[in-house]
């Protein structure tokens, strides 16, 4: 069976109860989420081993986010306890044309406050076989940004495969550099890439050529440049 390692912030959702907007809530469901997280509990309930590497902080609300995570038998030996919070966002559930919303009250989290050093990236990827990363991490800090740089240049020279899903947050990316400035070293030590064209565009410029989307009618194979154009660059 193969053991897949994922890397990323986790988060203590607060949802408003029966849909209801941020300014009538006066109670919010609290839960836990996190895209690479997700991964990793998604894997596990599909049978697979594996292993998510984060960092929380040393108190009960970091304990609480751990053995939620574990209680889906995730390992969670390699998770990193330290800084000062744990980040929150906000999410209001749509409901018929109303669409969602998300507010991030992430900054100072014990993730964004990483530093590539923090983690033992040799034991973390210890037996296991595939790396998992997403583009949400890199946009968070610099110091995130250069953890996950180290993670993908140490999976790669152990022989693991390595994925991403580029995932391009436009709210996030504040601490100094371009997204495609960070995330063109990453994809190059990246075996398998998930994406659609705004991550490709909004990222790295590229666009499907001769291609309007205002125009109303959209070809799906006009997308295939897109997947030729990474290919071509990081091929």
């Amino acid at each position: 069976m193969a053991t897949v390692v994922t890397f990323g912030e986790i988060m203590l959702r607060l949802t408003p109860p029966g849909f209801e907007r941020f300014i009538q809530a006066r109670s919010f469901d609290a839960t836990y989420g996190g895209g690479e997280a997700n991964v990793a509990v998604s894997l596990a309930n599909y049978g697979m081993d594996a292993r998510y590497v984060t960092a929380l902080p040393p108190n009960e609300i970091g304990d609480a986010c751990l053995n939620f995570v574990r209680q889906h038998g995730v390992d969670t030996s390699h998770v990193v306890r330290q800084g000062d919070r744990l980040g929150i966002y906000y999410l209001e559930m749509g409901a018929v044309q109303r669409g969602s919303k998300v507010i991030y009250d992430r900054a100072g989290s014990a993730l964004a406050d990483l530093k590539p050093d923090d983690v033992d990236w040799q034991a973390a990827f210890e037996g296991a076989d595939w790396f998992h990363w997403t583009g949400i991490t890199p946009a968070i800090s610099q110091g995130a940004a250069e953890t996950v740089q180290l993670a993908v240049e140490t999976a790669a020279e152990m022989g693991l495969s390595v994925s991403c899903d580029l995932n391009y947050r436009s709210k996030l990316w504040k601490w100094g550099k371009e997204p495609g400035e960070v995330m063109a070293g990453l994809v190059e030590h990246t075996d398998y890439a998930v994406g659609n064209e705004e991550d490709a565009e909004k990222v790295f410029g590229i666009t499907a050529e001769g291609v309007d989307v205002e125009a109303g009618h959209v070809e799906a194979a006009a997308y295939k440049s897109v997947c030729q154009q990474l290919m071509d660059r990081f091929g």
